[in-house]
């Protein structure tokens, strides 16, 4: 618990990082909230391939003696009618965005937040989990004079190990006698292609030498046709090649690799924070389909998390075998914060016009990454 009076301040350098480094592995020991999208070494890597109009901004929280509590990273971008808005750090690569701090100290977060809606148009909250939005964010935005946009879209779907079963009894509960026979099946005939490796690294100079590793996957995956691969955007390679092993160096991610005859068929990429795991990307060769090898390196994770007591997240995004694993469920909310004036009003309507017209673009879009986008939930690994 924190007992010092707790201190709300707004940097607009860069180099508040600085701080946050110093300072993250103590407050990881003590943090509620852990976003790890928003660890040091994401900030920092991202940040460095922004444009130039774009200006951070970082809500810290401090104890009296200078202890950090908690922060919120976002970004000053150039907003609608000549205004400025809020952004969250990492709005094009992270899946949520919440602070990372202690219970004690997120509302005070959120109100420093609001409180700067008289400087900024809106602020935009792409992914916020239902237990944070419900601790913290509901009852506020009952209470302060502005306009929202609020959407729930998306679902997230975790793994809770329960140790009072064995992963065993967990997994033939998910799968039925046939699937479990269908997946033996798989098991043998892949076993019969060669020669199988498992990997699983986390170690700097393990993650750096199999990033290659990863490219051979991506290039063969139908993720990279879909354009929804790792690697796909332009200039997405050098990101994470550079941000990867970073995080391997403060053991903040884990690759696994699937391989036969040393030839990489199937690679993952988790998150790593105290007491969970973010399933962040998952791909395979497409040549290799028939034998389920995603399937495979994903069972051996999901085991691997359940051992080490270890919440397995998979993301906001509805895909079939996230909802066929998983044991528990939450919403996640997308929140538009205005200012209330004629000019926050005319923000909110434009705001809705654009959300509806690009739904619409995405349900009539011939192509194929839309096609996909369209049956993705009925889809298996």
């Amino acid at each position: 618990m924190i007992s010092s009076p707790v201190k709300i301040e707004v940097s607009r350098s860069i180099e508040i990082l600085d701080d946050i480094d110093r300072q993250y592995e103590s407050l990881l020991a003590f943090a509620d909230w852990v976003n790890p999208y928003f660890s040091p070494e994401w900030l920092r890597a991202w940040w460095k391939r922004q444009k130039q109009d774009r200006k951070p901004l970082f809500l810290t929280a401090y104890s009296e003696t200078g202890e950090l509590l908690g922060y919120w990273p976002l970004i000053e971008r150039p907003g609608l009618l000549g205004s400025k808005g809020l952004w969250p750090f990492v709005y094009d690569e992270a899946n949520y965005h919440f602070p990372t701090c202690s219970n004690e100290v997120a509302l005070d977060l959120i109100q420093a937040l609001e409180k700067l809606l008289g400087s900024f148009l809106f602020a935009w909250l792409p992914q916020i989990p239902q237990s944070f939005w419900d601790s913290y964010l509901s009852g506020l935005l009952k209470q302060a004079d502005r306009l929202t946009i609020i959407r729930s879209s998306r679902v997230s779907r975790l793994i809770k190990p329960d140790q009072k079963k064995s992963f065993d009894q967990f997994w033939e509960e998910k799968l039925g006698v046939k699937s479990r026979k269908s997946w033996r099946y798989d098991e043998r005939s892949l076993a019969e292609c060669g020669e199988i490796h498992w990997e699983t690294i986390d170690s700097f100079e393990e993650v750096r030498s199999a990033m290659p590793s990863s490219c051979i996957v991506e290039v063969a995956s139908s993720k990279t046709l879909e354009n929804a691969g790792l690697y796909s955007i332009r200039g997405r390679r050098g990101f994470f090649f550079e941000l990867l092993p970073e995080l391997a160096r403060q053991k903040k991610v884990r690759l696994s690799f699937l391989r036969v005859d040393d030839h990489p068929v199937a690679w993952q990429l988790e998150l790593l924070t105290p007491g969970r795991s973010f399933l962040h990307h998952l791909a395979y060769d497409e040549k290799w389909k028939k034998y389920s090898p995603g399937k495979q390196l994903l069972k051996r994770t999901i085991e691997r998390c359940w051992a080490e007591n270890r919440v397995l997240d998979f993301l906001p995004a509805s895909f079939a075998y996230k909802e066929r694993y998983a044991n528990f469920s939450e919403p996640v909310h997308e929140l538009h914060w205005i200012r209330k004036s004629i000019r926050g009003r005319i923000a909110r309507r434009l705001i809705r016009w654009n959300m509806n017209w690009r739904q619409k673009m995405r349900k009539r879009s011939p192509g194929l990454a839309a096609n996909v986008a369209r049956t993705e939930v009925s889809k298996e690994l």
